[in-house]
């Protein structure tokens, strides 16, 4: 493993009332895919507990830039106590899940991804002088780019979540 270096930590988007978690995660896998992400499911659990269902889905999406570095995002989905309920949207009855959602993202740039600057101290030294001095500019696009797509993404979820604020919950059903 090359040098990774952390962009973003834990922007997390914190929600709870109505949504359908199935359509959260197919926008996340979307939007992975429409922004060139290559990615692999890490965690999927699901467990029933008395108040309500839980649940936790994390990926790790990366995507190479060049030979010397690539992009790698965690998104963490955790759900608790959610539970099939009725609503109203627009004067018609519709099913949805309710339950508070929360959702983290953190964002890596990993460099030296064949090991080349790894082998003796004085290549780390020489590293830290090219990808600190020399390659400074192409690493804080790299960078800023990243950060964009993560403002991007979490600008998404936002407004999914969003859609679901004026929904008006009739009734619950139990675990």
């Amino acid at each position: 493993m090359g040098h990774v270096k952390i962009i973003v930590e834990h922007d997390k988007i914190d929600y709870s009332g109505p949504l359908k978690v199935t359509d959260l995660l197919k926008l996340i896998g979307n939007f992975l895919w429409e922004r060139g992400f290559d990615w692999k499911q890490d965690k999927d659990f699901e467990q029933n507990t008395p108040s309500g269902k839980s649940i936790e889905w994390e990926v790790s999406p990366w995507k190479w830039i060049s030979d010397y570095a690539r992009y790698i995002i965690r998104i963490r989905v955790l759900g608790y106590d959610i539970l099939k309920t009725d609503a109203v949207d627009d004067g018609k009855k519709v099913k949805v899940d309710s339950g508070r959602v929360i959702i983290v993202i953190d964002g890596f740039v990993e460099y030296d991804l064949q090991h080349r600057w790894e082998n003796k101290p004085i290549l780390h030294f020489l590293r830290a002088v090219y990808d600190n001095f020399i390659f400074k500019a192409y690493t804080e696009r790299f960078e800023h780019m990243l950060v964009n797509d993560i403002n991007h993404l979490h600008t998404q979820i936002e407004k999914f979540l969003n859609i679901y604020n004026h929904y008006a919950v009739i009734s619950r059903q139990g675990p």
